[in-house]
């Protein structure tokens, strides 16, 4: 085996080895109060503990990645991700819960998408003045369905009330 062989062996060793929580929360940029909070909900489970340190190796790092990429982009709560994480053959109806998840990602990007379109109009027609009065503003607006904040049930179209305002 020569020099260079060693060095690769020796970098690949490094790889696989164990990383102490500090070093593994540094690295992803969360707390580590935040993974130690993660193995008490059974998402991750260190591969040792030594004088008490939590370890962890490629697999539960990458793990943590995978919870903290969901959380972020795809707005998953830490029990959906546990669900998805499972697998098929832990979790009865697994195939449902990711569907759902797919489904409720879809219609948040359709509502986030209708908002961006209003925000553009308002931008490209109506630079030094409020939408109020906009006929087309207002008719999309007026009927834009009305959802409550941080879920995804449908809600009633808003309509003007007898005073004017919007209302249900």
């Amino acid at each position: 085996m020569n020099d260079s062989d060693m060095q690769t062996q020796a970098a690949s060793e490094k790889e696989t080895d164990p990383i102490p929580i500090d070093e593994v929360a540094r690295r992803l940029g969360v707390r580590a109060s935040a993974i130690r909070y993660y193995e008490e909900r059974g998402l991750v489970q260190p591969v040792s503990r030594r004088s008490g340190r939590r370890w962890y190796g490629p697999a539960e790092i990458r793990r943590l990645a995978i919870i903290q990429y969901w959380q972020r982009t795809g707005l998953m709560s830490l029990e959906e991700i546990g669900d998805i994480l499972a697998g098929p053959a832990a979790t009865r109806g697994w195939a449902h819960i990711v569907q759902e998840r797919v489904d409720t990602l879809r219609r948040q990007a359709e509502r986030m998408n209708a908002a961006s379109d209003y925000l553009e109009h308002v931008l490209s027609h109506h630079r030094d003045s409020p939408p109020d009065g906009c006929h087309h503003y207002e008719s999309r607006i007026l009927h834009m369905p009305l959802t409550t904040v941080g879920t995804d049930l449908p809600g009633e179209p808003l309509r003007p009330s007898r005073s004017g305002s919007a209302g249900r």
